[in-house]
């Protein structure tokens, strides 16, 4: 089953959307600039649609996602001024 909910991050609209697989969740928060994305999902192909994309690894929920840093970062998210290591509570604003 795919779950997706309206979620409000410091006052600002998102998308996010749970997807159960076999041993970990897929996720995606979306805002109007960008995404954050688990670690099922693939950089290269954000960067090669020209997405401003951000992997991160590890997470269950929006919580953990949340508390997570950025793994990876597409080149769009880093002219939005998202960088590598950065905790995603810090720059979901940018997105």
């Amino acid at each position: 089953m795919i779950q997706v909910e309206q979620v409000d991050i410091a006052g600002k609209p998102y998308e996010f959307m749970r997807m159960e697989m076999g041993n970990a969740p897929l996720l995606v928060l979306k805002g109007s600039k960008g995404f954050v994305m688990c670690g099922y999902l693939n950089i290269e192909a954000s960067e090669k649609l020209g997405d401003a994309a951000v992997r991160v690894t590890g997470v269950r929920d929006l919580e953990t996602m949340l508390e997570s840093k950025a793994a990876n970062v597409s080149g769009k998210a880093k002219a939005l001024g998202v960088k590598e290591g950065q905790k995603v509570s810090e720059f979901i604003h940018m997105l």
